[in-house]
């Protein structure tokens, strides 16, 4: 019998799967992590090619979804996920990555933390994840914004721009009509401080055309350090295609070659993981539950700053905000304002009743008046579900929807944001929309921690009834609430990987 190739195969090299890797190599455990990406990131750095593509994508017609997702980086991420993965969407868009780095190499980057109230029915403990938490931030930066160039502790921060300081102003200085709303500087994963390998923001704005100073967290970045160890390995270019039980487990990978350990930890992303499983799960007609976060872009217009020039910025969140709605713990939304004249132009001149040239005319002279807040729903406001679909040639297809009710449930919350938007001397304009379920990308919930039967997983991620199979992305935080995810996921992966390395013995040498 062959030895195994490593003590833990990490599948993915998101920030999923890089949060589970350090905990282990520190421990001394062998680690072999299969990425389906490969070293080769975007070579070309002319600003042009960046912004509009090598085949002019950004001037494509616009498909509907979030700016960020139409940017060449983005379709050079996305597309080859929807070609290999063998996922389809039906009134879903299915987004997903197969690049070095998984979805960090796009993400909003925006972090948010979950407190005790929001994991209350999780089965962990807060002071864990808190831990967790800690030990992700110190790793990823993280940076506030602020209308001064250093914090209280003289600690440097980023420029707001200053349309979004007038709004945060305003905010500070206008009666509220309660407390339900809050308003404040954005934190972001992105370095206002330079660290080895990684330049400080230079507020340039090129924050979705693969930030070239290397400023936002991306996973890529995490690996150099990783592969400084002895006891961490890196594959490229290996896709993992199955899973195949026996003295521990083999991965199958789509080149025909096969890797084994005691145990796997997926990290492929909600999707990603869900197909690599398909064949070890009882999916049934209902299918597979996923969480996901109903998601409202509603465009602003601040008059007070109509032909005033804007300010260096970067184009990641400005501001975030957040609005209770009920009585609940998890009755609240929260969001995220950024400025559009930082954002893809192209996006919002093909939106204009007129012709292109008219468009970018318009559009240069009131863009350092717009703004753009994303409203996120908690997932337990979504119904979508994943299917296994072979009559269609489609491993597996994820239908989208919506919760019963959460039609009413969005126009009254347009009602309340609007006369918050009114304090705030704010006027919301025509094209307020409800986007596709998946343009969110916070998905989560399809093997929760805590549940019992085929579909649960432990404390610890590992999937019941398949010993040493444990899962560490979104897929196991039991639920979503309207907080973006990703931070915590993160630190769900440290805490598991943690104790895995506390409970695992150390194999003899």
């Amino acid at each position: 019998m062959n030895a195994p190739d490593a003590d833990f195969i990490i599948i993915g090299s998101g920030p999923a799967g890089v949060s589970a890797a350090f905990p282990l190599i520190a421990a001394g455990r062998r680690v072999l992590m299969l990425d389906a990406g490969n070293d080769g990131g975007p070579q070309e750095e002319n600003r042009s090619v960046r912004v509009l593509g090598s085949d002019l994508e950004s001037l494509r017609a616009d498909d509907g979804s979030s700016p960020k997702l139409q940017t060449p980086a983005a379709r050079g991420i996305l597309e080859p996920f929807r070609r290999q993965s063998g996922i389809s969407g039906d009134g879903f868009m299915p987004i997903g990555s197969l690049a070095r780095g998984g979805l960090s190499n796009i993400w909003g980057a925006q972090v948010s933390y979950l407190d005790a109230e929001d994991i209350a029915d999780w089965p962990i403990d807060i002071a864990s994840l808190q831990r967790s938490y800690e030990h992700v931030a110190k790793r990823i930066g993280i940076s506030r914004n602020a209308v001064v160039a250093a914090h209280a502790t003289g600690e440097p921060v980023l420029a707001l721009g200053a349309t979004a300081a007038h709004v945060l102003h305003r905010h500070h200085t206008a009666t509220p009509a309660d407390g339900s709303f809050r308003l404040y500087p954005a934190i972001n994963a992105i370095l206002s401080q330079a660290r080895p390998g990684r330049a400080a923001c230079d507020l340039r704005g090129d924050c979705l055309y693969g930030c070239p100073s290397g400023a936002i967290y991306n996973s890529r970045q995490d690996l150099a350090l990783l592969r400084q160890s002895p006891h961490f390995r890196l594959l490229d270019n290996m896709r993992a295609v199955s899973l195949i039980r026996n003295a521990g487990w083999t991965v199958e990978t789509a080149d025909g070659s096969s890797f084994s350990a005691p145990r796997i930890i997926l990290a492929a992303g909600v999707l990603g993981t869900a197909g690599l499983l398909a064949d070890l799960l009882p999916m049934n007609e209902q299918g597979l539950r996923l969480l996901n976060s109903p998601t409202l872009a509603i465009p602003l217009l601040s008059p007070a700053r109509l032909l005033r020039p804007a300010t260096p910025t970067h184009s990641l969140a400005q501001l975030g905000l957040s609005l209770h709605y009920g009585g609940g713990a998890s009755d609240y939304v929260t969001g995220a304002i950024y400025e559009v004249g930082s954002l893809p132009a192209q996006s919002f001149i093909n939106r204009m009743p007129l012709g292109r040239k008219a468009g970018r005319a318009a559009f240069e002279t009131i863009a350092s008046s717009l703004l753009v807040a994303t409203i996120y729903y908690p997932g337990d406001q979504s119904r979508s579900y994943i299917h296994r679909n072979a009559a269609t040639g489609q491993r597996l297809t994820v239908r989208g929807g919506f919760a019963e009710g959460f039609g009413l449930r969005a126009e009254a919350l347009k009602k309340a944001l609007r006369r918050e938007w009114k304090r705030l001397g704010l006027i919301q304009l025509p094209g307020a929309s409800l986007a596709e379920p998946g343009i969110d990308a916070h998905f989560a919930g399809t093997l929760p921690m805590g549940a019992t039967g085929a579909f649960g997983t432990s404390p610890d991620g590992e999937l019941n009834h398949h010993p040493g199979l444990h899962i560490v992305d979104g897929s196991v935080i039991p639920d979503l609430s309207s907080k973006y995810i990703t931070m915590t996921i993160m630190a769900n992966a440290d805490r598991i990987a943690h104790r895995l390395a506390e409970t695992e013995a150390k194999p003899a040498l």
